[in-house]
């Protein structure tokens, strides 16, 4: 994570769409967590960065979020599947069981999964920008893919203190303790070596 928002919204280091996603709240687990997707025209922005949807499908999209509160109530969809994603990524975590009611109720209203298209440099789910909603789709469908596969008993979680960002940890061993370690190891290990030094200073 960064302490610039914009800089943050940018970085993906969950390994999986759907934990991307989830870590679109900087400093999720500090006093004072950032928000990285305020609104719809955020969103959009962050999948594609993500890359989770066609340039002409985020185009037709970006035309119909122009009306705010149908956007608005997507907004607070978004925000109700990321804490879904946080249940499901702390329980995987910790080895318990996901409860599945509430992410049923919501896969019940979204349509099965489209064929993929090819979108310049990647692949894309083929939806036609009709529904302001479509952009969380590629998100649910991530969360499935992850729910369903071995990579679901190997998520991590950022020890960094305040981060809190979600990860598949494909370390040999299972060892990976960062979201980056560039970004919050280096801060971490800065931040426990002034402490020490602290400690060892009162002590003398």
């Amino acid at each position: 994570m960064s302490r610039d928002t914009a800089r943050a919204a940018t970085q993906f280091f969950g390994g999986r769409v759907c934990l991307d996603f989830a870590n679109t709240v900087d400093w999720r687990t500090s006093d004072a967590p950032q928000e990285l997707i305020p609104d719809y025209a955020a969103l959009l922005s962050w999948s594609k960065a993500r890359r989770t949807l066609a340039a002409a499908t985020i185009a037709k999209l970006q035309g119909r979020g122009e009306k705010k509160a149908a956007a608005a109530v997507v907004m607070q969809e978004a925000y109700a599947l990321r804490r879904e994603i946080w249940k499901a990524a702390e329980a995987l975590r910790r080895r318990d069981r996901v409860h599945l009611e509430s992410l049923n109720r919501i896969l019940a209203a979204v349509p099965a999964q489209p064929r993929l298209i090819s979108d310049g440099s990647g692949y894309v789910h083929d939806l036609p920008g009709a529904a302001l909603e479509e952009v969380l789709w590629p998100v649910l469908w991530s969360l499935t893919a992850l729910l369903a596969s071995d990579d679901a008993g190997r998520l991590g979680c950022c020890q960094a203190q305040g981060c809190g960002w979600f990860f598949v940890d494909e370390s040999p061993n299972h060892s990976r303790l960062w979201c980056s370690s560039e970004i919050c190891g280096n801060r971490e290990r800065a931040r426990r070596s002034y402490a020490k030094r602290m400690r060892a200073g009162r002590c003398v």
